[in-house]
């Protein structure tokens, strides 16, 4: 018997244009060839062109095929955040219409118009962050019973210092950015941006912390910023700390970026030490930059100028001094007040002790009160008493009042002991 000699099977070599396996992975799904006409589903499938040069191609075509194309393709979060750090359903946008109807027990209108900022938005492509109106703003205070201290008139005012301070700190973040993503220099798409915030007021940060420590006031305000660094998210954090030696420098910003104007208003930005790259820019990387002078990030001191602790300890001695006189003085209109019978002699009694409080605090607004409901003239005439206008002052009164209250909390709360009380111990 002989060996019957095996033939090898004809292999069916694919042509040169074919894809191969190892490519067939990330090529289009629909068929090209370079002598064939494609079908029109095949054209319909993908509207970008095959051969064997490589051609460039829109994003707009891009998005057209199914398969994802690297080249050319920009970068785009998928997630958009309105101001309050949630997430916008692009098909509606209904988280982003924010309440611009006046609150309950509002007195006077207020604006509704926004502002856009110079802050670029994550999950967009040219859109910048849009901050909120008088009117919303005004309606935050209110959901967040903040309103003390703060009058309708003056959101105006604490809009355009809002926006100020918000404009300067990212700034300082863009200093921290161009270590790694210069916006000048990032591929388009891949420029920092802000993602989302969150307000942490009642949380100091493990910076804040060591600061106080060390005798440095705290911050009257903390955020933390989230990033989009071209796809890398980064968390920064921000200390508000307030300098109550540069109050009297204080002006109304001239416009959204002057860093002149709240010298009183002092920021501190920091990337979290969430990552090592982080962890390298602050330790190596933004030290060097600043002992070479080639940066414009300029931090408050790590411990507090000797003029900022006097102007917070004086401010502290003003304070017990001030309750001290009102106790005194002050004594029989608080009596009064203990001891009326009758709704409207009780109302009397609040007012009377009111403003014999504000004649110590905020002399002047306490005596143009007294002078608007006074029934003569300072010439000894008769006068009658105009409602709107002793309503207007009393309103001042109370506004002073109430801030007055809020710097007697801050001061106790730093010290929590009564001055006058401790130098009696000693």
């Amino acid at each position: 018997m002989g060996s019957n000699s095996s033939k090898p099977a004809d292999v069916a070599v694919p042509p040169a244009s074919a894809p191969t396996p190892s490519s067939s992975g990330s090529a289009c799904p629909v068929k090209h060839t370079n002598n064939t006409e494609t079908t029109a589903s095949s054209r319909s499938a993908c509207p970008i062109p095959h051969g064997k040069k490589e051609v460039e191609t829109k994003a707009s075509n891009e998005s057209a095929c199914p398969v994802k194309h690297k080249d050319g393709q920009v970068y785009k979060n998928p997630s958009v955040f309105n101001v309050y750090s949630t997430k916008i359903d692009p098909t509606n946008q209904m988280p982003a219409n924010a309440n611009q109807q006046p609150s309950a027990n509002q007195q006077m209108p207020l604006s509704v118009d926004r502002v856009p900022s110079s802050i670029p938005k994550g999950g967009t492509e040219q859109e910048t962050w849009t901050y909120p109106s008088p009117q919303m703003f005004w309606n935050a205070l209110v959901r967040k019973d903040k309103t003390e201290g703060v009058l309708e008139q003056d959101m105006e005012t604490v809009i355009a210092i809002h926006n100020n301070m918000n404009e300067n700190t990212w700034q300082q973040v863009v200093e921290w950015e161009k270590l790694v993503n210069d916006p000048a220099k990032a591929a388009p798409g891949r420029e920092s941006k802000l993602l989302k915030f969150c307000g942490r007021p009642d949380e100091l940060s493990p910076k804040a912390r060591l600061k106080v420590l060390f005798g440095h006031p705290a911050p009257f305000d903390r955020h933390d910023w989230t990033v989009d660094r071209g796809g890398k998210m980064v968390r920064y954090i921000i200390d508000y700390y307030h300098d109550e030696s540069a109050v009297q420098q204080d002006k109304k910003p001239r416009h959204m970026t002057d860093a002149a104007s709240m010298q009183s208003i002092k920021v501190d930005v920091r990337p979290a030490l969430d990552d090592p790259s982080s962890i390298l820019a602050r330790l190596v990387l933004m030290p060097w930059r600043q002992f070479q002078g080639s940066t414009k990030y300029n931090p408050p001191p790590f411990f507090a100028p000797k003029v900022m602790i006097q102007a917070e300890e004086g401010k502290l001695q003003r304070i017990n001094s001030d309750w001290k006189e009102i106790a005194n003085k002050c004594a029989p209109k608080k009596a009064a007040l203990a001891e009326c019978a009758s709704e409207e002699s009780c109302r009397a009694a609040s007012v009377a002790l009111q403003v014999c409080t504000a004649s110590v605090v905020c002399p002047s607004l306490a005596a143009a009160f007294l002078e608007c409901t006074s029934a003569t003239s300072a010439g000894g005439k008769k006068q009658e008493v105009n409602m709107a206008k002793a309503g207007a002052a009393f309103s001042d009164v109370i506004q002073c009042l109430e801030l007055f209250e809020i710097d007697s909390k801050k001061a106790m709360g730093l010290e929590n002991v009564d001055l006058d009380k401790k130098k009696a111990d000693k």
